[in-house]
């Protein structure tokens, strides 16, 4: 899941899906895999500023809208 996100840190246009049918859309902010007592999650910026962290073993699918 690194792999993937971390080709998509330059787009703007991210969506993330978790396992529980939430979409989140935006930019990614951060990519956390290696923080002592932390779970690997991702911090997506949404279009209106609000920041949502999501677990990578929440994330159902990853698609990059601003792909081109």
């Amino acid at each position: 899941m690194m792999e993937r996100l971390q080709g998509m840190f330059e787009s703007d246009d991210v969506e993330v899906i978790t396992n529980d049918g939430r979409s989140v859309r935006g930019r990614i902010d951060n990519l956390r895999s290696t923080q002592p007592f932390s779970r690997p999650a991702v911090k997506i910026t949404g279009p209106d500023g609000k920041i949502t962290k999501i677990l990578f073993a929440d994330i159902k699918d990853v698609i990059d809208h601003g792909k081109k």
